[in-house]
């Protein structure tokens, strides 16, 4: 018997290891802020050295010559040049404007995607991919005390060991992933954590990895029919 919605609700914000703060940034929640988040990207990622992270991944010697960090703030103060470009980066990430839902699309009618987003909801689907949250208060305007319809709680959840990783990060365990805002899916082409498919269909069946958290919601979506769970791929596409 599957447990009632109200039951089902688990998860946990993951915090930093500095202060005790909660973090919300990255594929575990393990950044504290979109700055943090953008220099450790451009480390890991990309490889360049920034004043956030200033030491090369690869420690030989011959990859250190032209001396770390290699992006750093020297000469910055104008305009131009407004420092580092994790600097910029952060900002553009902090004031990119949210993807637009289409309400229909190619032979999508509006009815199915409503049916789907029902249906999602039904399944209990929405309550890690909450559909929306209000922002803090902030000194920038825009971004002050406003809806968010991300679908996310923002919260990390065990997703089974089918999508484990086995990196903790903070308090995220091994299978643990923060919740993915499903805003701007419709636009995606590989999903997972890990961009293991490129299958949303896919991507959705792997929620029934054992010992995941949506498991039930899963198998809740397959009961309804091909038909049903065609709609609620719909209504996430439209997003």
């Amino acid at each position: 018997m599957a447990l009632p919605l109200a039951d089902r609700r688990k998860g946990h914000e993951n915090r930093s290891g500095n202060d005790g703060t909660i973090t919300r940034f990255g594929w575990k929640a393990q950044n504290k802020s979109l700055l943090i988040f953008a220099g450790e990207a451009y480390n890991v990622e990309m490889g360049v050295t920034n004043e956030l992270f200033p030491n090369p991944r690869e420690t030989q010697g011959g990859c250190a010559g032209l001396g770390h960090p290699n992006d750093n703030t020297f000469g910055a103060g104008n305009e131009n040049n407004p420092g580092g470009d994790v600097v910029p980066f952060a900002l553009f990430m902090r004031l990119l404007a949210p993807p637009t839902p289409v309400t229909s699309y190619g032979n999508v009618s509006a009815a199915s995607i409503q049916r789907g987003h029902n249906a999602f909801i039904q399944a209990g689907c929405a309550l890690c991919h909450v559909e929306q949250m209000t922002t803090d208060l902030s000194r920038i305007t825009a971004l002050s005390q406003q809806p968010v319809n991300m679908f996310s709680d923002l919260l990390v959840h065990h997703m089974g060991s089918a999508l484990a990783d086995g990196v903790s990060q903070g308090n995220a365990g091994g299978d643990e992933f923060r919740t993915a805002p499903l805003w701007g899916l419709g636009q995606r082409i590989f999903f997972l954590h890990d961009g293991r498919t490129s299958d949303l269909f896919a991507a959705i069946e792997a929620h029934d990895a054992a010992g995941g958290e949506g498991r039930i919601s899963e198998l809740t979506l397959d009961s309804f029919g091909a038909s049903t769970f065609q709609d609620v791929l719909n209504f996430l596409r439209s997003l």
